[in-house]
């Protein structure tokens, strides 16, 4: 019940990063949910046998021309054609009262039965963000006598920078109590859902992403980092990933704006991949200080998102001020690049502690511009340090390598058997 690899998105790839270092163990991965074909918008190569993804098809039409939309060119000939086509499907759905979530709870658990039915498993394994996936798996379980492990990639519930407040409190706390262990992303995540009487600790286990090691991932000639002594070379800064607007840049464009003008500012260039909420757009193209150290570009696909990573100088990774226990993938994906990293988020989030004890980048408060001014200039002028440090904490950063993560992942799995 792992989002199936195939498709792009965090929480798939992270397990496709896994999948090639359990080959070697006593456990057989299996991947189910709806066919990346059809829900994806960029596909990603396949890392397991297809034989050992149980994809369903039980996607609504509305969802396919939604994924074919978001294909195609803005603006194009074929970018309208399926807006219109997902429009009328969305319009007869809603006349026969079509219900696009249990059409595919029924796909994902008919196509979990049959293969369930030859290989056998000794664990079904489901997955939040959607709750409603992971009540899929646990119905699973029960009907077929499996353990199951609940992972949760984030919570289900609201949060901000002062609490977490649960959705379905009830619902999450029969699944967890089903549960033979529960798997969280953030130490933080998972303190907060014990402390609300959710789930005991002793059933609780901790799983970060990791970065890979395939060559693919990295370029033959990466960007060698840069000296003291620049000149009036740029540094180039890149967030890779999308930027809506719970996950403001605002507080980063006033810093900005200010450290332009300042004489003893270096000069520095921000490459942002992927969406930008518009009213970021709109400040940076207003302002011509902005305008000129700024570039934003369609997003990329995984593979070529290290190779941009690799001729960067500095990794910029934004957190939302409300996101106070999210640890993002983008962290960890791109420490195999020995480039400083510049994390701006909510104070006293887990990254902060790992950042510092790391000692490869700074991390500075999304909603104070002096902190971000801060670690601007503390990125830039110390940046020879920060870079030394993957080799000065080689061993502290080889922890969240992929073959590293997918033993931990392993020994969780016999963990959670063992007391099934």
């Amino acid at each position: 019940m792992i989002q199936p690899p195939g498709g792009t998105g965090v929480q798939g790839l992270r397990y496709s990063k896994l999948y090639p270092h359990t080959l070697d163990s006593n456990w057989e991965l299996h991947f189910s949910g709806p066919s990346p074909q059809l829900t994806s918008i960029k596909l990603e190569p396949l890392v397991c046998p297809t034989d050992h993804c149980h994809y369903t098809d039980n996607v609504s039409f509305s969802a396919r021309f939604a994924t074919q939309k978001n294909r195609q060119s803005k603006h194009s000939f074929t970018y309208y054609l399926y807006g219109i086509l997902q429009l009328v499907a969305r319009q007869f759905e809603a006349l026969i009262s079509h219900d696009s979530f249990d059409f595919l709870r029924r796909g994902i658990l008919d196509v979990c039965r049959r293969a369930d039915d030859v290989f056998d498993f000794d664990l079904i394994a489901a997955k939040s963000p959607d709750f409603r996936l992971l009540e899929v798996g646990a119905q699973l379980a029960r009907e077929r006598g499996k353990p199951l492990l609940a992972i949760y990639d984030d919570p289900h519930g609201q949060r901000d920078n002062k609490g977490f407040y649960p959705d379905d409190r009830q619902r999450q706390i029969d699944v967890l109590k089903q549960a033979n262990g529960v798997l969280f992303m953030s130490p933080l995540t998972r303190d907060r859902y014990v402390e609300q009487g959710l789930v005991r600790t002793d059933k609780t286990f901790i799983l970060t992403d990791s970065y890979p090691l395939d060559a693919c991932f990295y370029h033959p000639q990466p960007a060698p980092a840069k000296q003291e002594d620049l000149g009036k070379t740029k540094y180039n800064f890149v967030h890779l990933g999308n930027l809506p607007e719970w996950r403001p840049i605002n507080p980063l464009l006033d810093a900005l704006a200010w450290l332009e003008g300042q004489q003893n500012w270096h000069p520095v260039h921000i490459s942002l991949y992927g969406y930008v909420y518009p009213a970021a757009v709109e400040l940076i193209k207003s302002n011509a200080n902005l305008a000129s150290c700024f570039s934003i570009r369609p997003a990329v696909g995984h593979i070529e998102s290290h190779h941009v990573a690799d001729q960067a100088d500095i990794l910029l990774v934004m957190i939302g001020s409300r996101h106070l226990d999210n640890q993002p993938s983008k962290f960890f994906v791109y420490l195999g690049h020995p480039k400083p990293l510049i994390v701006i988020g909510p104070p006293g989030n887990p990254i902060q502690a790992l950042i510092e004890e790391l000692q490869i980048g700074v991390y500075c408060d999304v909603n104070n511009q002096a902190s971000i001014r801060e670690g601007l200039a503390k990125i830039t002028s110390d940046y020879k340090y920060f870079a030394e440090a993957f080799k000065r904490n080689a061993d502290l950063i080889k922890r969240y390598r992929a073959d590293a993560v997918a033993a931990d992942l392993i020994s969780i799995l016999d963990t959670v058997v063992s007391h099934s």
